[in-house]
């Protein structure tokens, strides 16, 4: 069974007001958990293929286990040319060549690294859990500014024209200058509900807005320069777990956002009409697959929808958990389960071709990445792994 993170006070960084936001995640978490990992075992039969893929290499990152504790780590790996970078809660960031699994620099961190991280030219982006928001040198592992945000970033940061934009766990967002850190402005929402999912949404900026979703319910629209709020559309109208954690997903004029247990909205770029819905909702952000969206849902499904309409094109359910967000392949899916598994499904039909067990006491919360060019996919589980495959490209059909 998934459980909460471990509570502690150096993961919530230097602001005691965030315990009582801690100690609600804890509680979702493990309601969540209970009611995720108990389900039926539907891909019994599936297992690890060579023909799709294999392991390459496991880099172990915890420096301590304890018992009951099922993985905490949220964080995601990215990839620069030749060095693969990831966070983690037991020692901070961390550098390795991703062929060799050696590793090239650490960055400790008081508390580790608890956001997903963001690359911008030769700079990593990224939350710590010691309360700064850190831009650090890709290179040689140096920090180059950190900005004491007293908050804690569990999201992927987004940068834009230089500077960067993050949505703090308060519904706060800031823009900092990307070069040196500076405070621009800052966003604040008042109407934070008494219940809600850890996490939260990466902005999206298009022209002279910032887009992003809130706990509350609303995504919103806030002035480029000065953080104003333009608009606003309410997206979920239950009273649980009303949180839109996800990036929202522009798409030639058309905005992708689902609620985590609501719906999945197509809107105009205005972000005030709705031309269609979908009635699953997630925390994950939308991926556009040419005419296809694939929604990672809090249902515990995978859906393929036809992008215009919201048409089911496949579902691929899960054994059990919520999935990650996806990595999409010329061939394939590739999904993280919070319980257990890692997935490859068919793009074109939504048949599971292989599943990868992590391990009782583990899962996935952070990203697959795929690197197109060495045809490799990088995760990191919730107990700390980072795992490294190798792709196997399926043969095509020759054309006579």
């Amino acid at each position: 069974m998934q459980s909460s993170a471990r509570i502690d006070s150096k993961v919530i960084g230097r602001d005691p007001s965030l315990q009582k936001y801690f100690a609600l995640f804890s509680l979702v978490f493990v309601i969540l958990g209970m009611t995720g990992c108990s389900g039926p075992q539907i891909h019994q039969d599936l297992g690890p293929d060579s023909e799709v893929m294999t392991r390459s290499w496991t880099r172990s990152t915890r420096d301590s286990f304890f018992a009951g504790d099922h993985g905490n780590e949220f964080s995601n790996p990215v990839l620069s040319d030749n060095t693969l970078i990831f966070g983690n809660q037991s020692v901070g960031l961390v550098s390795v060549y991703p062929k060799s699994n050696q590793q090239r620099w650490i960055l400790p961190i008081k508390g580790g690294v608890l956001s997903e991280l963001a690359l911008n030219q030769n700079s990593v982006f990224f939350g710590g859990a010691d309360g700064y928001f850190y831009s650090v040198d890709i290179n040689t592992g140096r920090v180059n500014w950190r900005y004491d945000i007293r908050n804690t970033v569990a999201s992927r940061p987004t940068v834009s024209g230089g500077r960067v934009f993050i949505t703090t766990l308060d519904d706060t967002v800031y823009a900092l200058d990307a070069g040196t850190g500076k405070w621009l402005w800052h966003y604040r929402r008042r109407s934070v509900p008494p219940a809600t999912i850890m996490g939260a949404s990466s902005p999206l900026v298009d022209q002279n807005e910032v887009i992003v979703g809130l706990s509350d319910g609303f995504l919103v629209g806030l002035s480029l320069e000065e953080g104003q709020l333009k608009w606003e559309k309410r997206l979920h109208f239950g009273s649980k777990f009303t949180d839109v954690n996800a990036h929202p997903t522009l798409d030639q004029g058309v905005i992708y956002v689902p609620s985590y247990d609501g719906a999945l909205y197509a809107l105009k770029r205005t972000g005030t009409d709705i031309l269609w819905r979908f009635d699953a909702g997630g925390s994950r952000d939308v991926t556009v697959d040419g005419q296809r969206l694939i929604l990672p849902s809090s249902d515990g499904n995978v859906y393929a929808l036809q992008k215009d309409s919201g048409k089911v094109l496949w579902k691929f359910p899960l054994d059990s958990g919520t999935p990650t967000r996806v990595a999409v392949t010329e061939q394939y899916v590739i999904i993280g389960s919070s319980y257990r598994y890692l997935y490859v499904v068919d793009k074109n039909t939504g048949q599971g071709l292989y599943r990868f067990n992590s391990g009782h006491s583990s899962g996935f919360r952070g990203a697959p990445i795929y690197d197109a060019t060495h045809q490799r996919v990088y995760v990191l589980s919730s107990a700390g792994n980072l795992y490294a495959f190798q792709m196997k490209r399926k043969p095509t059909a020759e054309v006579k």
